[in-house]
């Protein structure tokens, strides 16, 4: 009787880490929340992540189309992001039942770039046009879990360590080419197509000292979708940008679930096709240059997380209320070279038990760079961010993040235009 109580906690202690990864793949840590995410700029990153006006490089194609038409010269980048962070969590039911993780979340390069511009001359020299196409690779986080589970206060299972492990081992691939207008050097706009393809398998094992059970799960998922941007340089000292992404259908295809008890194989698959509706969202963002060496960013971004549908049958359990990203940022260049840094706090679609209320996910940011006027330059940056949730059974879930992030841009004389653009 004993051992069948211990299979069965243990088996609900796996779902429970399953569910998280499924609950969060809009989340902070999933592929496709990287998908979503506004801006892999390096100089907007560390800026506090102001992505709709700081950024001063080919990668804009990802976050604010309009400046690309800042470029004068033909541009590529190639950048990568590594993640390392850890998760708490802890649960002590009525019942005096008992479980706890923690998660380690190795430095893992899981998200890749790279994104090239090239202006074009028009017969009119008011006006120039840039092309440009992108493409990223999001793969998420990986994480180890160590776990202590019991069945009852005092019971001989307490104190017994479990040790889970989750990873992915495919990643979202999205293309993004896009077209930008230079309009007299003062005013700019933009758009790009964001076609993201591929599927994300989860691979989850749990380990007893008489126990083993291995969990993959496998889904294709798919979106497409417009962004447009526009930017005003309103005077030499002030920029003032917007961006706008429309509302898509995120669509998921048949889940295939292979799961290995001690050895034995059984496999599932779900043939249900699913969409969740992603809402429309904007950003607000401006940046004034204080002095020759020293510029301050400010933005806000929308959210309307109460938009979010899903279809195909999937109940919509949790209701959100909308928000709004704040982010704050300011370069110095008096060191000679660029130093940046910024605070944000984004509302993410996790509540409090009993509430409504978007948490927030919120940080600092710090960078560096290189001289972006020669050939062949450099920028990094780096986040640390926390936010923390207590779920319906008095859980709490808090995950404290540290995101690395280097690019490496080269300009050539393909397509280069006379202006006093970037």
């Amino acid at each position: 009787m004993m051992k069948l109580f211990k299979l069965g906690y243990v088996f609900v202690m796996l779902l429970v880490f399953v569910h998280n990864g499924v609950a969060q793949e809009f989340g902070i840590l999933e592929p496709s929340g990287e998908v979503l995410e506004t801006g892999f700029d390096n100089r907007s990153i560390a800026m506090g992540r102001t992505t709709t006006t700081t950024s001063q490089s080919s990668s804009a194609i990802f976050s604010n189309p309009s400046i690309l038409g800042t470029l004068s010269q033909s541009q590529v980048q190639v950048g990568g992001k590594f993640l390392y962070g850890f998760v708490t969590n802890e649960v002590a039911r009525a019942d005096d039942s008992y479980q706890s993780y923690n998660a380690a979340f190795s430095p893992y390069p899981n998200r890749s770039l790279v994104a090239l511009a090239v202006p074009f001359r028009l017969s009119d020299p008011r006006w120039h046009l840039v092309f440009g196409i992108g493409y990223q690779r999001n793969e998420g986080a990986k994480g180890d879990i160590q776990a202590v589970l019991s069945a009852e206060r005092g019971d001989a299972l307490e104190g017994e360590a479990v040790s889970i492990h989750g990873r992915r081992r495919r990643a979202l691939s999205t293309f993004t080419p896009g077209i930008a207008l230079n309009i007299q050097d003062r005013f700019f706009c933009g758009v790009t197509l964001n076609r993201t393809l591929g599927a994300i398998i989860y691979n989850n094992e749990l380990k007893l000292s008489d126990h083993h059970t291995k969990v993959d799960e496998e889904q294709e998922q798919s979106a497409q979708f417009l962004r447009m941007g526009a930017l005003a340089k309103v005077t030499p000292e002030l920029s003032i940008g917007f961006m706008y992404r429309q509302g898509f259908e995120w669509e998921f295809g048949e889940m295939i679930t292979n799961r290995y008890e001690n050895g034995e194989l059984q496999t599932d698959k779900d043939p249900t096709q699913t969409e969740l509706t992603i809402p429309v969202m904007w950003g607000l963002g401006a940046e004034y240059k204080f002095f020759s060496d020293f510029s301050v960013a400010l933005e806000v971004q929308s959210r309307p997380f109460s938009e979010l549908r899903w279809s195909g049958g999937v109940n919509q359990r949790v209701f959100f209320d909308n928000g709004f990203n704040v982010a704050v940022g300011a370069e110095y260049l008096g060191a000679g070279f660029p130093l940046r840094f910024g605070a944000f706090r984004d509302v993410i679609p996790f509540v409090d038990e009993n509430d409504t209320t978007p948490v927030s996910f919120t940080g600092l940011t710090v960078g560096a760079g290189s001289n972006s006027d020669t050939s062949l330059s450099w920028d990094a940056s780096a986040l640390y961010g926390t936010w923390e949730q207590t779920n319906a059974m008095g859980q709490k879930y808090a995950e404290d993040l540290i995101r690395a992030n280097i690019s490496v841009t080269y300009r050539f004389n393909g397509g280069t235009i006379s202006s006093n653009t970037r």
